[in-house]
C-alpha cells in the first residue's frame, strides 16, 4: 500500500491519523498550538499561502522543518519577501512562484534574499517562455545566484550526470505519492491532476508506470526527446498545448549542461 503525503489546510488535520502531511495556512499563528505539535513526525512541511501574514510565531517553531512561502501574485508581492527573512535562521524556506507576468523580479528578489525558488509552472504563453527564457539566462549566467531555481537546477544536473529525473519529481507533484485534501474536506490528486480517472493504475504503481500510461500517454510525449525529463508534465490540464517553448528551454539547459562537462574536462586536474 502507498505511503502517501496529504497536503491539507490547518482546519482538516486529521486526529489520530499516522499519514505524513504537508499543512498549509494562510495564518502561521495558528500552527505552534495545533495538533501537529504533538506529533511533528508527521509533519513533512508547512506552506503560508499569505505573504501578508506575520511568519515571526514560527521562527523558533519546530526548527528544521521545511517552510515554503507560497506567491499568488508575484509582481506585486516580491516586496513581502523581505519580511520573511528571519525564518532562514531556523528553518529551510523555499519560495513558490507561479509563472505569471512580472515574476522574474520576484524571482531575483528571492535568490537574492538566499531563498531557494521553486517555479509554479503551468502551461506558459509565448510571453511567459519569453520571461523563462530570460529567468533562465539569470541563473546559468549570473555569478550572484547562490540558490537553486527549480526546475532548472535539477534538469541542468540531470543533463550533466546523463540521469533524467521527471519534473513531476522535481516540482514535487508527483503522483505516486502525493494526495491533495480541498478546504471542505474532499480529497484528489494534487494539482493539475485532481479529477483524473486511476481506478485502472496498480496501487503500488510507480512514476514510470503513470508516466507510460496516464502522463505521457500522448504521442506527441512519446516521440519527443525530452520525455523522460518532462514526463508529459507540460501536456496538463490541456493535452493541446503547444510544447515548442518549453522544448527550447529544454534545449538551452542541455546545451548548457554538454558546456560545463566540456569545460570541466578541459580543466587541468590539480596535483
Amino acid at each position: 500500500m502507498n505511503e502517501w503525503i496529504y497536503n491539507l489546510p490547518l482546519h482538516c488535520l486529521p486526529s489520530g491519523s499516522t499519514e505524513q502531511i504537508i499543512v498549509r495556512t494562510c495564518e502561521p499563528a495558528a500552527l505552534p498550538a495545533a495538533s501537529i505539535t504533538q506529533a511533528p513526525e508527521r509533519v513533512v512541511a508547512v506552506q503560508l499561502l499569505s505573504l501578508q501574514a506575520d511568519s515571526e510565531p514560527l521562527n523558533a517553531w519546530m526548527p528544521g522543518l521545511p517552510v515554503e512561502l507560497v506567491m499568488a501574485d508575484p509582481a506585486a508581492e516580491f516586496p513581502l519577501l523581505y519580511r520573511h527573512t528571519p525564518l532562514l535562521d531556523q528553518h529551510p524556506v523555499r519560495v513558490v512562484i507561479p509563472v505569471r507576468s512580472g515574476f522574474y523580479k520576484a524571482v531575483k528578489t528571492a535568490v537574492a534574499l538566499d531563498f531557494p525558488v521553486r517555479l509554479d509552472m503551468g502551461q506558459p504563453s509565448p510571453v511567459l517562455i519569453e520571461e523563462l527564457e530570460a529567468v533562465l539566462e539569470f541563473y546559468l549566467h549570473q555569478s550572484t545566484v547562490a540558490q537553486p531555481i527549480e526546475y532548472f537546477q535539477s534538469i541542468l544536473l540531470s543533463f550533466y550526470h546523463q540521469a533524467p529525473v521527471s519534473l513531476w519529481v522535481v516540482l514535487d507533484e508527483n503522483p505516486q505519492w502525493l494526495r491533495y485534501v480541498a478546504d471542505d474536506g474532499k480529497g484528489s490528486l494534487y494539482g493539475r491532476l485532481a479529477g483524473v480517472n486511476t481506478t485502472f493504475l496498480e496501487t503500488n504503481a510507480g512514476l514510470d508506470i503513470w508516466m507510460e500510461q496516464v502522463l505521457a500517454a500522448h504521442e506527441q510525449c512519446r516521440n519527443c526527446e525530452f520525455l523522460h525529463h518532462c514526463g508529459g508534465y507540460f501536456k496538463w490540464p490541456y493535452p493541446d498545448y503547444d510544447c515548442a517553448g518549453v522544448k527550447r528551454l529544454f534545449g538551452k539547459l542541455q546545451d548548457a549542461a554538454t558546456e560545463l562537462r566540456r569545460d570541466l574536462d578541459a580543466a587541468p586536474v590539480s596535483e
